[in-house]
């Protein structure tokens, strides 16, 4: 037995038993049997479980596959390998032959050594409790191994007492015989993985419930505030600006409620089941329903949907309604056979009317989700406007998500199916399945499993809120932007469009932290850290972006000078300073035809394209600053003319390399080494996936906005160059939680590989961003590849170039050597 402590937040328990079966056991040729054959089971559940009985249920033993049977020389020989992790507070973990005991500040080891093998003789038993050691052993007789793993030989123990019996003269029978080893370990955690073993108690839980409203009212104050700073305003709102100033104060009570209803729930269910073991089944019911169908109303309160989209809601929300009421008609109920002892038993209407209801209960959360950002992006005109009726929004059309939302629903019901038969099977792979008791164990288990679907899977849903909370963000700052602003962080500019814009780089861009050893009590801290890092970011560098540059005679920037209204004439002036600059190389390179070009007219040229005429706040003309020619003026104000355009802009353009970035992320999160696990065991594993995908392509695209709306005022030339500051204000706070989980000692390596793919993400948007500025000159060109040479030019080209291999290797490294996910699978509810 090893305990594994170092980089994961709980610690992993591996055992392996290799067994040496005679063939003059009666059992040893079953083992060679089908593992399905009820002769297999009942040889190996010999040999690997200590209490011999037909029915068996280990919910915390996890394995890679079943044992290694070989037979070799008439011998089979048997090696069974299991895991399981330390994630529960004064509990008994029973993993292969052995049993952990949590405690608060110790935990006892013990071997359970199976009926069958009390006549074995055992040579070899090894534990290795890890850093810091063992703290006592019983027996004594031990030896080390390695820097804490103890090794008692028991053949070389009896040998020693057989001769010191003979010289005796005590030899007896007994002494003869061999003996079941009795061998414990007591063990003193760190404080790290013993806090982390407790964060099950109703005081971390507490704590990890109360981060999780901080968090949530956090960004609700950010936003009232933002929405009271808007009404501020001295000019009259339209429709569309009071619109999503409602929208910003409705949502930022209404998402306070959700948070404080779902998460209350998780945390009375506990409470519940210490106070009480004997709740039934109606109870349940009418607790996790109850929660469920208020969070929904709750959603569509604020969404507002049509009539037909309440209605449909409705009749989702009457079975749940009827479960809640009448319980006994659904055979919901435990029968009563004596007047203090009941018998639970699944009938088939129990199990399909929970089943349904479980359905009904998803398909109905998801209906309200939909309908709530349907809601917020509508108000904000982030959709298309009607085609039926142009000049008006969209309307939420129940033929639409009422199919949409039932395949959904569908499908996660048959993906839960699944985990639950998976979670089944590992935890009773050893029970005899013909056994009565069997099947209607397993009934019940699914019973129950349905039940809890309820709460988990809005637990699962509400977790994506702070999509909700992107969306309704987007949609203020595109009704309230400011088009001559620069930037939405100016600090002559609206106090309310910066503050928004802040909020939405923690909401909808940051990775978030402040999750040590389970507990998310501080994870409201990181959203001031990203606003801050970004800010920072931003200002620190603001006066060496190129529009901050000043003019040679007026002094004044760049910027009073380059708007919209002079695009089209700095497009020009970069393309013929782009043409001369080429007419200059083939010069030097002989490239000519028969009148070659006189080079002093052609450096007089591009001399006069950086003139500025006078014009606007100008009263004479002035001259570009001598660092930045007429093409990186027209790099400087993106393809688009305000900050909003560009942001959004910028955002579609990132979902082009957010696609494999997004894929090998979620590679890393649900697939790679232990994750697999999780994804397989989790009621909502594989729905799961397409989520995390999803969180991972918002994530990209939010950084693409947020690149693009800070575009004019970031440092750097190019594209690749602007993309380091965005880079640099997520990976700050993503460092302060890797130092948080190195003192925790937990795995750091996945945020390498994080920032990593931003900064691919971000370099490869930054790169098109700049190609989109001359977009109008595309026609001109065979392919995007020559446009993008002739404005980079060979020389900054073969600089971006190298640069992409550079961190696409730097990925690829880190993703190959260190990332690895620090996941626990959870057991199915309550078990």
């Amino acid at each position: 037995m090893e305990f594994q402590h170092d980089d994961r937040t709980y610690t992993k328990v591996v055992t392996r038993l290799t067994v040496d079966v005679p063939p003059s056991w009666p059992l040893a040729q079953d083992l060679l049997l089908s593992e399905d054959s009820r002769r297999y089971i009942k040889a190996m559940a010999c040999l690997t479980r200590s209490e011999q009985k037909k029915q068996q249920r280990h919910w915390a033993e996890w394995r890679v596959g079943n044992p290694v049977v070989v037979s070799k020389g008439g011998r089979v020989k048997v090696v069974d390998k299991a895991h399981s992790w330390v994630d529960e507070y004064r509990s008994e973990i029973e993993v292969g032959v052995w049993s952990v005991r949590t405690g608060a500040e110790r935990w006892f080891v013990r071997l359970q050594a199976p009926p069958a093998l009390a006549g074995a003789r055992w040579e070899r038993i090894t534990v290795d409790p890890g850093k810091p050691g063992a703290e006592l052993v019983k027996p004594k007789s031990y030896a080390g191994q390695g820097a804490t793993a103890l090794v008692w030989r028991f053949e070389a123990m009896r040998q020693q007492k057989r001769a010191t019996e003979k010289t005796a003269g005590e030899v007896t029978e007994k002494a003869k015989e061999s003996t079941v080893p009795s061998v414990t370990v007591w063990l003193r955690p760190s404080w790290q993985r013993s806090w982390a073993a407790q964060n099950g108690r109703l005081i971390a839980l507490g704590m990890s419930t109360v981060g999780t409203w901080l968090w949530t009212i956090v960004v609700a104050v950010l936003l009232l505030a933002a929405a009271r700073s808007y009404g501020a305003r001295s000019a009259v709102p339209t429709s569309r600006q009071r619109g999503t100033r409602r929208n910003l104060i409705a949502w930022a009570w209404c998402v306070v409620a959700v948070d404080v209803m779902t998460f209350a729930d998780d945390l009375i269910n506990p409470y519940v089941q210490r106070r009480s073991d004997n709740r039934w089944l109606d109870e349940w019911i009418l607790h996790g329903h109850g929660f469920a169908l208020v969070i929904v109303l709750l959603l569509l309160a604020f969404a507002r949907p049509p009539h037909r989209i309440w209605s449909a809601a409705g009749l989702l929300a009457l079975l749940p309604l009827a479960e809640m009421k009448w319980p006994e008609r659904f055979d919901l109920r435990p029968l009563r056979v004596a007047p203090m002892d009941y018998v639970h038993t699944a009938s088939d209407k129990a199990l399909a009317a929970q089943t349904a209801s479980a359905c009904c209960v998803m398909a109905v959360t998801l209906l309200a989700f939909a309908a709530a950002a349907w809601r917020l992006a509508t108000d904000g005109q982030l959709l298309p406007e009607s085609r039926q009726n142009p000049g008006t929004d969209r309307v939420l059309r129940l033929r639409i998500a009422l199919p949409a939302v039932l395949g959904a629903t569908v499908v996660i019901a048959v993906c839960a199916a699944l985990a639950h038969e998976r979670s089944w099977q590992r935890a009773s792979w050893l029970s005899d399945p013909v056994d009565a008791a069997y099947g209607n164990d397993h009934r019940i288990n699914l019973l129950w499993d349905a039940m809890w679907s309820v709460s988990n899977g809005q637990d699962w849903i509400v977790g994506y809120t702070y999509l909700l909370t992107a969306v309704a963000v987007l949609a203020a700052l595109r009704a309230w932007h400011i088009s001559s602003a620069l930037s939405p962080v100016d600090r002559q500019g609206d106090r309310a469009e910066r503050l928004l814009f802040l909020t939405f780089f923690p909401v909808g861009v940051g990775l978030g932290g402040g999750l040590p050893l389970g507990v998310t009590l501080p994870t409201s801290v990181w959203i001031p850290l990203h606003m801050l890092a970004l800010y920072w970011a931003v200002t620190l560098f603001a006066r060496r972006s190129v529009l901050a540059q000043p003019l040679v005679k007026s002094d004044r920037p760049l910027a009073v000078v380059l708007g919209p209204g002079v695009r089209a004439e700095l497009l020009a002036r970069a393309r013929t300073y782009r043409e001369t600059h080429a007419a200059l190389r083939r010069l030097d390179q002989g490239l000519f035809g028969d009148q070659p070009p006189v080079r002093e007219t052609e450096e007089r040229n591009l001399s006069d394209l950086h003139q500025w005429p006078a014009g606007g706040v100008l009263t004479a003309p002035d001259r570009l600053p001598p660092k930045v020619s007429v093409v990186d003026a027209a790099l400087a104000l993106g393809p688009r003319d305000t900050w909003w355009a560009n942001g959004s802009r910028a955002a579609r353009l990132a979902l082009i390399p957010g696609l494999p970035a997004a894929a090998l992320t979620t590679w890393v999160w649900t697939v790679r080494g232990e994750a697999w696990e999780s994804t397989l065991s989790d009621q909502f594993g594989f729905p799961g996936m397409v989520l995390v995908f999803v969180y991972w392509m918002v994530t990209w695209a939010g950084a693409g906005f947020v690149l693009g709306a800070l575009w004019r005022v970031l440092p750097g030339r190019r594209g690749a160059v602007k993309a380091i500051p965005v880079t640099l204000a997520f990976a700050l706070p993503a460092g302060l939680d890797a130092l948080l989980s190195w003192f925790t000692g937990e795995s750091v390596s996945n945020l390498a590989l994080h920032v990593s793919a931003m900064l691919f993400v971000l370099t490869v948007t930054g790169i098109a961003f700049d190609l989109d500025t001359f977009q109008g000159e595309r026609r001109y060109w065979q392919s995007r590849l020559g446009l993008l040479l002739s404005v980079y030019q060979m020389r900054y080209y073969s600089l971006q170039v190298a640069y992409l291999v550079a961190q696409i290797i730097a990925m690829i490294s880190i993703w190959q050597f260190f990332a690895e996910p620090a996941v626990t699978p959870e057991p199915p509810e309550g078990k």
